[in-house]
């Protein structure tokens, strides 16, 4: 009996050892399991992060070094997002205009640049471009020992406030527009204005021939405001048709006696119509008000002969009814020369004429030192026309879809 209870009380001794054993075996294999899971998890978050926020070449810019070699200079996503925020804003703040126009936003619309290019990817080459040749001009300054002033430094720290204070809350912590990275692509800008400027003053350019080839003849303004009328009537389809002969012996008849008034009142612009909409058009009789900066090589005002006597005209001279085979005019002269086009004319011929011989020196004598390349993630990833959006600053744009998303724009609120 003893015996039989020794052995039974061993056995259950036994027992109960096994099934620590057995447990601690558990506990050790659920150990390994959650470490091996950790680290997978771990694995994986840092995988995501990786792909989300390492940093994105967009442009590589080779040059060529004195002594044969080639350093190569290396532009980030993170970098472009300061002209991307500016284009997105230029095109998004004509988004109504476009649509009234054309049907969609500028975005959307088709063929924008005569290449087949949408709005987008005609802003995103042209960005592109512009980035291209900032690049190049800034490495070639540092090259040639071209730095800004201290005076120079100190606007461009005013041009990063004014930047960032048109900023909403949202927008300052987006991806690229932190104050560093702002102030980087500013101080490059910067700097390569200032070559391109010392370029420019250094190419001889004769602005007082440029502006004597300037015909004053062509650009001289005559400033007109004046009444008329149409010959012809334009239906709902946008067809036109001329008045019956009964129809424009009318409209003259009113013309003429609006002349009369016109001529008599202390101001040209007020008491001549009755217009209860304010669209410059009489409730009655149709006369219509307008203003014109009539140029002197401007053919589509109106007929020769017309144009001939309006230019003919005194200052505050007060026309009679003029006609052509379009409409009757009734005419007064504010001010037969204006030198407002001419001069506008002149600077605008001496800006084209300086662009012009600096791109020729800057593609035959300064990008050849430089190889640019557009990198495969600005290519395929990133569009533009919504990556800086926030609606409560009024713009019109979308920030960017998540960068794993396939297909999608590049992600224009990560941090770096």
């Amino acid at each position: 009996m003893n015996s039989a209870k020794k052995i039974m009380k061993n056995q259950g001794i036994k027992s109960e050892k096994r099934t620590v054993r057995a447990e601690s075996n558990i506990l050790q294999k659920n150990k390994v399991l959650l470490i091996i899971g950790l680290l997978i998890m771990a694995a994986l978050v840092g995988a995501v992060c990786y792909i989300n926020l390492r940093p994105r070449a967009i442009l590589k810019v080779e040059a060529k070094e004195a002594n044969g070699s080639t350093t190569t200079h290396t532009i980030y996503y993170k970098e472009a997002m300061y002209d991307i925020y500016n284009t997105e804003m230029q095109y998004n703040s004509m988004a109504q205009l476009y649509q009234q126009f054309y049907g969609s936003t500028f975005w959307e619309a088709q063929n924008v640049d005569s290449k087949g290019n949408n709005g987008a990817a005609a802003a995103k080459a042209e960005l592109m471009s512009n980035m291209k040749q900032r690049e190049i001009l800034y490495l070639d300054a540092k090259k040639n020992g071209v730095a800004l002033t201290e005076e120079e430094k100190s606007k461009v720290e005013t041009d990063v406030k004014t930047f960032r204070d048109g900023l909403s809350k949202k927008q300052k912590e987006m991806f690229g527009l932190d104050e560093k990275t702002v102030r980087t692509v500013i101080e490059k800008q910067a700097l390569a204005d200032k070559y391109k400027q010392q370029i420019i003053d250094g190419l001889g350019i004769d602005e007082a021939a440029i502006k004597a080839g300037v015909s004053r003849e062509d650009y001289r303004q005559y400033d007109l405001q004046y009444y008329t009328i149409e010959k012809s009537v334009t239906d709902d389809q946008d067809n036109s048709k001329k008045k019956s002969a009964e129809e424009l012996k009318k409209d003259k008849k009113n013309m003429e006696e609006l002349q009369k008034k016109a001529a008599k009142a202390k101001d040209f612009t007020k008491g001549i119509l009755t217009d209860s909409d304010n669209d410059n058009k009489d409730d009655k009789t149709g006369i219509s008000y307008n203003t014109k900066d009539l140029l002197g090589n401007d053919t589509d005002f109106a007929s020769a002969d017309v144009l001939k006597a309006v230019k003919k005209m005194k200052n505050n001279e007060i026309s009679g009814v003029l006609e052509d085979d379009d409409a009757f005019y009734v005419v007064k002269m504010v001010n037969n020369n204006n030198q407002e086009a001419y001069e506008q004319q002149c600077t605008q011929a001496v800006e084209d004429e300086k662009t012009s011989q600096f791109n020729t020196k800057y593609k035959n004598e300064i990008k050849n030192n430089y190889t640019a390349k557009a990198q495969s993630y600005w290519k395929g990833r990133v569009t533009l026309g919504y990556l800086t959006y926030d609606p409560e600053a009024g713009s019109e744009t979308e920030e960017d879809e998540d960068d794993t998303a396939s297909g999608s724009a590049a992600s224009g609120s990560a941090s770096e």
